[in-house]
């Protein structure tokens, strides 16, 4: 177990301080680390879920997959795209197909790519 001691500044930890040999096995380690696994070798992790991933783990309509991922209302994606909240509703309830120029309005305030947008099989 490494000893250390927080220093904070303004409520907030600001600096980790630990004796100088543990920094070092620090250091030490993270070296190994670095050549167990060499740069380029990791799978790389995807910052955003597709359309797709986003329907099956939420279990819905992609625009509203989108939305929530976007962490937004039906209201503020309704005032973003210049429809009616009940139009985006309809649209997330399946009610109403969506024509090509919504879903570009769409896919631009949602920052995604229109065939993300429509619902697959």
């Amino acid at each position: 177990m490494i000893s250390y001691q927080i220093i904070t500044s303004r409520g907030k930890p600001r600096f980790a301080v630990v004796e100088y040999q543990a920094f070092l096995k620090l250091l030490e380690d993270l070296d190994e680390h670095k050549k167990a696994a060499p740069h380029g070798t990791r799978k790389r992790q995807r910052k955003e879920p597709t359309a797709q991933e986003l329907t099956r783990m939420m279990r819905t309509n992609p625009i509203r997959g989108w939305r929530l991922f976007r962490n937004l209302t039906q209201s503020e994606l309704a005032d973003l795209t210049g429809l009616k909240q009940t139009h985006v509703s309809l649209m997330e309830a399946n009610k109403i197909k969506p024509r090509r120029n919504t879903l570009a309005k769409l896919a631009e305030a949602l920052s995604c790519d229109i065939d993300d947008l429509i619902p697959r099989g």
